[in-house]
């Protein structure tokens, strides 16, 4: 969750900057029309572009104040176990330490499902359903069994 919260702050601060880049344009235009004598057309133009760069202001002013909601919100729960981000699959290598897939995986870090590294190891899946048994987490055997019901 921390990555996508840090994803979503890094989008909204683009956004910003991209208004402001539109503000830019608009106001370089603005001081061009303002510069001539005023037409009809021009004053058109002109409440037009005053408009867009006022809409723009207001995003901006909306994304910003999130953006700050977002920071203050990973500042005050950095270390909560809702925002830890679990292990991704693509992440882990089967080679690695089973020991290690192992923890990760009764912990509910990485899913057991048929991307799993060790699916279709008789030995890891016995061994999960072991622990779930000593734990008496009977409803994680549960999920296991149809997981593998389903594949099959």
């Amino acid at each position: 969750m921390k990555k996508l919260l840090h994803e979503m702050i890094e989008l909204l601060k683009n956004q910003v900057k991209h208004n402001l880049e539109i503000i830019n344009r608009n106001e370089d235009v603005i001081r061009n029309l303002t510069g001539h004598p005023g037409s009809e057309e021009q004053i058109a133009a002109f409440q037009q572009y005053y408009m867009e760069n006022k809409n723009l202001l207001a995003e901006n002013n909306d994304f910003t104040n999130l953006q700050l909601t977002l920071i203050k919100f990973l500042a005050k729960y950095n270390h909560s176990e809702l925002l830890n981000d679990p292990a991704s699959l693509d992440e882990v290598d089967p080679r690695q330490d089973p020991g290690y897939v192992f923890e990760l995986t009764v912990t509910g870090k990485i899913p057991f499902n048929p991307r799993h590294p060790f699916f279709e190891s008789p030995d890891f899946f016995y061994q999960l359903m072991e622990h779930f048994e000593k734990t008496e987490q009977y409803e994680k055997c549960k999920e296991l069994i149809e997981v593998k019901k389903v594949i099959r």
